[in-house]
């Protein structure tokens, strides 16, 4: 029931990006990019710092105005609908700053996804309560919800954050970078809510990671960018040896596990100055 209420306000059940290209302060963010995304895929992104990962994600969400090129979401338009848009996609952004002066517990940091989206003034229903307290459950965070957001380790606050996206009942998820700070016990928990919460109610995920190691055995498809589409598909089709040199500049080694590849690429990510606005 659940999933066929939210299908009915998709026109389309897909992402399309057809010869986008951004530039930020005259320079390419990405270029003649072209993606067909099924709503219902779990697709991690890799490529290079610099290539373009995170700016795919704003285009989808509108935070950016592509300088050529259209993009439709569901059938939707982005950019005239951009808030329509951000209200059936959790978005899990590089950053979410929360002031130290600021008393916050973990409820009120997840309720902050839900109420976000609406016009003053904004004060939480029952319904509203009774979804951020699903959305932490989710997570196995919901018997700290009223611990205070900042006594938190690096594992847990990425979970509450996972939380306030899934707060909204989203039609699709997209994190940038969630695993950043994140442990390999934390890591491994976060993919496993994720993937279940994907396959129990046909959200499809769009991750940007820099090691694909922790997902390889969960995604379905991997883009592989660096300003432009290098590949994508299926990781065996798209993690060749040419495929990673064209992205990287440099050949990596590939070890090879029945129909699983696992690409060497240590390539640790760095903060980018390129922060969006998301509410």
């Amino acid at each position: 029931m659940y999933r066929n209420i939210r299908d009915n306000i998709l026109r389309e059940k897909n992402i399309v990006i057809n010869d986008v290209s951004v530039v930020y302060n005259g320079s390419a963010a990405i270029e003649n990019v072209f993606l067909d995304i099924d709503f219902s895929d779990f697709i991690a992104v890799v490529g290079p710092n610099g290539a373009g990962k995170s700016t795919i994600a704003k285009v989808i969400l509108g935070l950016v105005n592509p300088l050529k090129g259209y993009v439709s979401v569901f059938g939707y338009n982005p950019l005239k609908e951009g808030d329509f848009i951000r209200r059936i996609i959790g978005y899990v952004p590089q950053y979410i700053s929360i002031s130290q002066n600021i008393p916050i517990s973990i409820l009120e940091t997840v309720l902050m996804g839900v109420l976000a989206v609406r016009k003053p003034p904004r004060f939480p229903s029952r319904k509203d309560i009774k979804r951020a307290l699903n959305a932490l459950k989710i997570v196995d965070m919901d018997s700290y919800k009223d611990k205070s957001v900042h006594e938190l380790s690096g594992g847990e606050r990425q979970r509450v954050l996972i939380a306030r996206a899934l707060a909204r009942e989203p039609r699709y998820l997209i994190l940038d970078e969630p695993f950043a700070g994140v442990d390999v016990k934390s890591q491994r928990e976060i993919i496993d809510f994720l993937y279940n919460y994907h396959k129990e109610n046909d959200v499809g995920l769009f991750i940007i990671v820099h090691d694909l190691a922790p997902l390889i055995n969960y995604i379905d498809k991997i883009l592989l960018i660096n300003r432009k589409v290098i590949a994508y598909g299926c990781p065996v089709d798209v993690l060749t040896k040419e495929n990673i040199k064209t992205a990287y500049g440099i050949e990596v080694p590939i070890l090879e596990r029945g129909n699983i590849c696992y690409p060497l690429l240590g390539d640790m990510h760095k903060p980018s100055s390129r922060r969006g606005v998301y509410k």
